[in-house]
Formats: C-alpha cells, structure tokens, sequence
C-alpha cells in the first residue's frame, strides 16, 4: 500500500506508430496520446493552441443569435443593460468583461453581484424588482439563471427582457428568457461543451463584435485576462478552446497594465512574468473568491475594474486579509466537520452527508472537496437554518454529483452545478430526507472501484533523464489543470537521503538517489513519514517535475505525489 493508500496505475505507452509520425520527443508523443489526442494532426493543433484559427464561430451556439442582436438593439437605443453575475470568480470576470466591453461600446450598463449570505445563488425577486424599479430593460445572466425557471418569469411578468448566459447543467424545465446561451442546452450544436461562465462571456463579446458593435480602443485580446482567471478558478477544462483562451489570457495576465490585476498579483506575492495556470488556481483566484465567501463579491469586481493603482492596492489588501480569514475557517470547519465525519460513521458510506447550524456557506464547498481528498467519495456539507439550509457538493473523478441531484429534485428549493461540483437550496426539515435517498442512491451507483483513490501515473523515468531539457518539452503542454493535468512520472527503487520535516511538522523534505543521480524533493503534507523513510530508505517514487525559484536561483525539483516500500532491490 501506498503511503496516501492510493492504487497506482501506470498507463500504457503510444503506439509506436504514433511517436513515430508525430516526431518529437517520445515523452511528450506518449503524453499527448493520454489526453485522447490519437492524430498526429489534432496534437500538434493542442500544442500550437493558436488563437488566430482555435476559437469557434459564436453563432455555432444555440441562442447566441438572438442574443447579440436583442444587446445590439439595446446598446443602440441606449437602454439600460444590468449583467447579473455569480459571487465566485467565474461569475465576477464574466461580470467585469461584459460591464467593460459593453461600456466601450457605448452601452448603459451596470453590474449586479448578489450577496451570498443575504440573497444567495442565482437570480432573486428582489432584485429583479430592483433594476426593473431603476429602469432597467434587458437583464443579461452569467454564470447563473439556467434553472430560474420562477425569476425568469417574474422578470417577464414585470416586462424585463432576459438573456440567460450559463454553462451549468440545463434543467429539464429551461427558463422562458428571450434568449438561451449555453452549449450544455439540448440541441445546441457548439462543437466544445467545456466553456465556463466567463468564456461565454466572451463569445457574446466576439459576436456582437460581428453585429457591428465593436468595443473603442478596446480589442478582445484585452479582455483574455479576465477569461484566463475565471477558466482556470472554475476549473474548465485545459483543451480545446478553453486551451486556446487562457494560453491566450495568461500572456494578457503577464502583460497586464489593469491596476487591479498588477495589484493583486503584487499582494499574491508575485510579479508579471510569473503567473501560470497555478499561481491562478493558488494565489490570484482564491483571493478573488475570498470576498464573495466572507464579504462582499462586489469588492472583488471593484479591484479588477479599478482605474487607479492606489485604490487597487487598498483593495486587494482587503481581499488579502479576508483570504487569510477565509483560510482559518476553512480549517476550523474542515476539523469540525472531519469529526463528526468520523464520530457518526459515516466513512463506511458511498457518499458523505454532514450538516450543522455552525457551518458557513461561504467556505461549505472547499470544507467538501478537502472531505473528498480525505475519504475519496462524494461529500455534501450543509449549512443549517432555521427554516432554509444551503449545501455544497463536491464529487470523485468520473462520478456526475449533478446526475445524482437530478434524482432528488423533489426535495430541493433549487440546485444547480455540474459534474464535479454543485449547489442547492432545501427546507431544513428535508435535509434528513435528502440524506436518506442520496444514501440509496449513491449504494445503487456508485462501486466499490470507484471508492478506491486512484493514482494515475504517466510513464516510468530514470532520474537520470530528468533534465532542463525535459522540462522545456514538458512546458509545451501548459497550461496545465482540468483535463490537462501536469504528468505525473514514477522512478523505482529510489534511495531517500535524509528525510526532514518541516518546522511545523506538516511537510517533508528529502533528496532522492539512483546511481550518481540525485534530486532535492518535498511531499506537501507527508511529514509524518519521515522516520519511517529513516527506517526503509528505498522506495519507488511517484512525482511531478518543477522548479524551485529562491533569491534569483532556479533548480530542478520533485513534488512527491506518493510512494511506496521499493517493489525490488538494488
């Protein structure tokens, strides 16, 4: 057994036909054939991942038509246009792009985040009440409205036209709104069904760019920043368009001259040139994300649309302090949770049901994936009210948790989300119910297999092989994450050298030998294995390659993602 306990699986090589036509390195012949890129032809389009011909036609999109010419209708008449937006990052870089876009086009518009403690997700009458109060005409979702079947019809009741942008798994019952954006939606044809809220953000973007509405001194590759932030903190997948966006948008990233995003890279501690689809994923997002979970996602939105670098500090210091609140939360209701977790019994079922007053919806969804990472089966955490109670979910790989709500409709106010991750509104005194049926459910669907964490590891590597040069091949892949992930390579029988923890104990530091060949490693959170790898030095290692960045120094080291006792000696 492993030391995560995790069951290795080493996948099988290319075809040596394969390698052979494509013609590069061997190693990244094999790994473009594991993200299902099975035509020489297809994989060297991944790598190119050109902007210029990899973009699709918008008006391939179901209701990408209507759409555009009821916002150029407006934009021409001078109707005030509201964007209503999630309060994740998705939601707010959707809000932004179409806000700056649509103003630069001469457009009345204006922004509306909801609050998440006050108003929840998704559209609310209340606020449909408002903007139509303040003379709002054409109401414009993203990243929401897809299952708001009741405010949709309200709005229309009050006379607002709404135009529903979303990529969330489509109800059966879709909202009555003028117009429908949203590849996921039956019968739409739009060849990439992986676009996140923000990306359709833009397509709206490029065909109303075709309708004549061009945006002053405002070209679309401006905007690639916001998509490449919101693509990556919503965990799009990295292939097709979605690689072409943000490999697009992370040069826009690092070329940025917005004060907002030079401030909050300045606050992540990092600086242009530096960002990667990690340091969204790790730095730039979960700031972003701070302020709709504690406070207010309107804060988040002000920072990336500020016109002044000192306003921008002061706001992304404020994200900064509330990230580092949303952090020690996290923790505390992470323990918590693990707890009760662990007191009732529930690690023995298919899936996960936890729920309590003392939790916060704000945080609910990361204290579900970090129970996932822990018992590796779905989890649903619960924040629970008096009357009404809100709920995250978080899934395994290759487990639709949206599937599995679509079977409980009954019992929920309102759901929504997709495979891996989603997000409902239920009475309280159904919370029991719908931990019940889910139970049945998930006995019904999910396997013993799936419950088994898997670790999947691309090829087997001499250390001996592993050179700068490798790591310049393997850069060609990036940007890296959903459905891109960085290789993960396994070297056996490897001797560790002095194995050290941490000084809080948690992580592990160590070099790694075979032969004359050795490398500096760290395990993030393996630091309790150091005496026994004083014990049995030789094991087989499984890793990732990066770089180590210290005082202007770059070296070559391995991110230990598990390992196990040697499988034969030296």
């Amino acid at each position: 057994m492993s030391a995560r306990r995790q069951r290795w699986e080493i996948r099988p090589p290319a075809p040596t036909s394969f390698v052979e036509q494509l013609g590069l390195h061997p190693l990244l012949a094999h790994l473009l054939y594991q993200r299902g890129l099975h035509e020489p032809s297809i994989a060297r389009a991944f790598l190119n991942a050109d902007y210029s011909s990899g973009l699709h036609d918008p008006f391939a999109m179901r209701g990408m038509a209507a759409a555009a010419g009821r916002i150029a209708e407006a934009i021409e008449r001078g109707e005030l246009i509201a964007v209503y937006g999630d309060f994740d990052v998705d939601g707010i870089t959707a809000v932004a792009l179409l806000t700056q876009a649509i103003k630069a086009m001469g457009g009345r518009i204006r922004p509306y985040i909801p609050h998440r403690a006050r108003e929840g997700y998704g559209l609310n009458n209340l606020a449909i009440s408002q903007l139509v109060a303040d003379g709002v005409t054409l109401l414009i979702t993203v990243d929401c409205g897809i299952s708001n079947y009741a405010e949709v019809a309200e709005a229309n009741r009050l006379g607002l036209d709404v135009i529903v942008t979303d990529h969330h798994h489509p109800p059966m019952l879709l909202p009555p709104a003028l117009a429908i954006v949203n590849p996921r939606q039956p019968d739409c044809a739009y060849p990439f069904k992986g676009l996140v809220g923000v990306g359709i953000a833009f397509k709206v973007v490029q065909a109303l760019a075709r309708y004549g509405k061009r945006p002053a001194g405002l070209r679309g590759r401006d905007l690639l920043d916001l998509v490449a932030l919101g693509t990556v903190a919503d965990m799009g997948p990295l292939h097709d368009e979605n690689r072409v966006l943000v490999r697009a948008g992370l040069i826009a990233l690092n070329e940025s001259s917005r004060p907002g995003v030079l401030a909050l890279v300045a606050a992540a501690g990092l600086s242009p040139g530096m960002i990667d689809s990690g340091a969204i994923a790790f730095a730039l997002a979960p700031r972003l994300n701070a302020a709709g979970r504690l406070a207010d996602a309107r804060r988040a939105y002000e920072l990336l649309l500020a016109d002044e670098r000192m306003k921008a500090d002061l706001l992304a210091a404020e994200l900064n302090t509330t990230n580092r609140e949303r952090q020690a939360l996290t923790r505390q209701l992470y323990a918590m949770a693990e707890t009760m977790v662990m007191q009732s019994g529930r690690t023995e079922h298919p899936l996960i049901v936890v729920s309590h007053p003392g939790f916060n919806a704000g945080v609910i969804g990361l204290v579900a994936a970090r129970l996932v990472e822990t018992y590796h089966r779905p989890v649903i955490v619960i924040e629970q009210g008096e009357e009404t109670s809100r709920g995250s979910a978080r899934s395994i790989p290759g487990f639709s948790i949206i599937d599995l709500f679509d079977q409980c409709a009954d019992l929920f106010v309102r759901y929504g989300g997709h495979a891996a991750a989603a997000g409902f509104t239920i009475s309280t005194n159904q919370i029991t119910a719908l931990e019940q049926r889910l139970l049945a459910l998930g006995s019904q669907h999910l396997s013993a297999e799936q419950l088994v964490p898997r670790l999947l590891i691309d090829a087997t590597v001499p250390l001996s092989d592993l050179s700068w040069d490798l790591y310049a091949t393997l850069c060609q892949l990036e940007p890296f994450g959903q459905g891109n992930p960085q290789p993960v390579f396994m070297t056996p029988n490897v001797t560790v050298i002095d194995p050290q923890p941490t000084t809080d104990g948690n992580h592990l530091r160590m070099r790694v030998r075979v032969g004359q060949t050795s490398f500096e490693a760290i395990g993030f959170h393996f630091g309790r294995f150091a005496d026994a790898l004083r014990r049995h030095p030789n094991i087989d290692l499984a890793y990732q390659l990066a770089v180590d960045e210290w005082n202007g120094q770059r070296r070559l080291r391995l991110l230990v993602r598990d390992f196990r006792r040697a499988t034969k000696s030296e």
